[in-house]
């Protein structure tokens, strides 16, 4: 993740990175399970408008027949997906253009569904798209869809995701190898793409490290399995879409020291149990800080505001950082940036205070409109420090 957001930072101060070169099949014998040609979806004109970035959503679809028992749940998960990446654009109009590309495989008809779509005109998926069958060649099915993702993104103007889903291990690929598919993947993280392995029936950790693949997430292939994996999916394409539009924001040398450090923050698959703050808090040992969000004013009149100026020694008047027995955050009257910004201030602290426990309130998520997706991310490096705790809603979208 540093490495991307290090690109993310370098396009909005338009600087150059080194195009590598291509990756071929090792092993190209015969034209089986190859990709059947779509016409790509034409763009809007907003693509070649300075300071917006194209990001790539591509989601490689297991379509053999194991999948068909879970064929309604799959469908009803991409929609629900697509419908995730719309929010995204909706969200940030103007500095982001989103394309969704779902590449279905299996050994009868591996195709393209959506290719290169732009998110506001791909439709919904139906029966009539998805229909397990086959075997799966899974590294043709990554090797036709890398290659081609390369030509669309850059570490530059463009980044992008990649979510592989399957229930097997590969079986039936004539074109790649898993070397090919190594090095696609290695030269696709140096320009900043993003990937998720997700997997079934198969050790998903253990197949994602082999092929360089650092996410990794494990589902039970159940209808209610097969939900919960989509879920999971959405909030992680959330989470990383909010992280970007903040870290992108920031230039300025103060804050260098959160950027190296971002890669030294612990990733939790679930909420751990004794770093979750508690639903009511009604009283505190003397090590003990409850973290609370403030209105620019300080006027603390209401909600968990008012519950610390009663209850832990908030200061009226005084809008933000530590004060009795509590820590404000301004959340209310203030832009994302700055948010953010305080966030970071509440970070360093907390890691200079370690013989202090932080209560972290849901900040921003009441009478201040926040969205938990949009706050939580920025608490990613707070969830990495023993002695911060975090509520629920939050560790929902700080895990990875």
């Amino acid at each position: 993740m540093i490495r991307t957001m290090t690109l993310i930072k370098k396009f909005f101060k338009k600087r150059e990175i080194k195009v590598v070169s291509e990756v071929k099949p090792s092993n190209p014998v015969g034209q089986s399970n190859s990709v059947v040609p779509q016409p790509e979806a034409k763009q809007a004109d907003k693509t070649s408008h300075a300071g917006v970035m194209n990001v790539s959503h591509l989601i490689v679809l297991d379509e053999s027949g194991s999948m068909c028992g879970v064929t309604a749940q799959t469908i009803s998960g991409c929609n629900e997906t697509l419908q995730t990446i719309r929010e995204m654009q909706k969200k940030n109009p103007t500095d982001q253009y989103h394309l969704v590309s779902i590449f279905a495989f299996d050994t009868e008809n591996s195709r393209y569904i959506r290719k290169n779509q732009d998110i506001d005109s791909v439709p919904e998926l139906t029966g009539r798209d998805y229909s397990p069958n086959g075997g799966t060649p899974l590294f043709d099915a990554m090797g036709d869809t890398l290659t081609e993702l390369r030509t669309k993104v850059d570490g530059k103007d463009s980044i992008g995701y990649v979510t592989i889903i399957t229930d097997g291990y590969e079986n039936a690929s004539r074109r790649y190898s898993m070397e090919d598919v190594q090095r696609l993947i290695d030269e696709l993280k140096q320009k900043g793409v993003i990937f998720s392995f997700i997997g079934a029936n198969i050790d998903a950790a253990d197949y994602a490290r082999t092929m360089h693949i650092d996410n990794a997430m494990q589902f039970e292939q159940t209808m209610e399995g097969t939900q919960e994996m989509w879920q999971r999916e959405r909030r992680s394409k959330m989470r990383s879409n909010a992280r970007m539009q903040m870290f992108r924001k920031y230039e300025d040398d103060d804050l260098e020291e959160f950027y190296r450090e971002e890669n030294e923050g612990k990733y939790y698959s679930e909420a751990p149990e004794e770093r979750v703050t508690p639903d009511f808090i009604t009283s505190l040992r003397p090590n003990e800080i409850f973290v609370f969000g403030s209105d620019i004013h300080g006027s603390h009149n209401g909600g968990a505001a008012k519950f610390a100026v009663e209850k832990f020694g908030a200061i009226r008047g005084k809008a933000a950082g530590p004060q009795g027995q509590s820590y404000a955050i301004t959340t209310l009257g203030v832009s994302e940036e700055e948010l953010f910004r305080q966030i970071v201030h509440f970070y360093n602290y907390a890691k200079s205070n370690p013989q202090l426990t932080f209560y972290v309130t849901p900040i921003g998520c009441g009478t201040a409109g926040w969205s938990p997706y949009a706050i939580a991310p920025m608490f990613h490096q707070a969830a990495g420090l023993p002695n911060v705790k975090l509520p629920r809603l939050f560790w929902d979208y700080c895990s990875e």
